[in-house]
């Protein structure tokens, strides 16, 4: 199914892997990177406001 979306979109990636709802997709991402480099997982994160000074 195509979404019509592009994720390489810097707004786009953002959206899907800045937000507290899809924490869980962030997470996923991460493993499968950790995993295939073999190191340990992430079990959970905690995103922080960027804009914060």
């Amino acid at each position: 199914m195509k979404l019509g979306i592009d994720p390489t979109i810097d707004l786009v990636f953002k959206r899907l892997f800045g937000s507290a709802k899809n924490k869980n997709i962030l997470i996923d991402l991460i493993n499968a990177v950790m995993k295939e480099a073999g190191e340990d997982l992430v079990e959970e994160i905690e995103l922080l406001n960027p804009y914060s000074t």
